[in-house]
């Protein structure tokens, strides 16, 4: 340990002569103005705003199928970890449109051999948005 103490960079401590002498300091049973009590506006939590929506909800999920749906039904791509209610909260923040109800669909990716050579695909998920009737998301616009 006497090679790490040398090392080591020691600072006295500060005396108690030099902080009487010091006029910048307030007196201990002060506080300064700025420090008043702390506010007690209420901060709603990242994921009720959507702060969180835009990693969650990772793309569109594009094809015929998903296009040839019922009108207000949707598909997104999202993590293998997301859940329904986070699904459900993402969408209606990002695209402000209510959610009827979410379905996920997960599906494990496929084992590829090339010689010796073993991997696999990303196991992936998916989840299918249906929306209040009537709403709608520009999300297949010329397809």
């Amino acid at each position: 340990m006497g090679l790490f103490d040398r090392i080591k960079k020691k600072t006295p401590p500060p005396t108690a002569a030099s902080d009487k002498t010091s006029d910048t300091k307030e007196p201990a049973g002060k506080k300064p103005a700025d420090s008043a009590e702390p506010t007690t506006d209420v901060v709603t939590a990242p994921a009720e705003q959507g702060g969180n929506s835009s990693r969650l909800l990772l793309k569109p999920h594009v094809s015929e199928k998903a296009a040839s749906n019922a009108k207000g039904v949707y598909v997104f791509d999202v993590p293998v970890s997301a859940n329904k209610v986070e699904v459900r909260k993402s969408v209606e923040a990002l695209y402000k449109v209510k959610v009827v109800s979410v379905r996920t669909i997960r599906g494990i990716g496929k084992i590829l051999k090339r010689g010796r050579i073993e991997g696999h695909r990303k196991d992936w998920k998916k989840a299918i948005v249906t929306l209040k009737k009537g709403q709608t998301i520009d999300i297949y616009e010329g397809v």
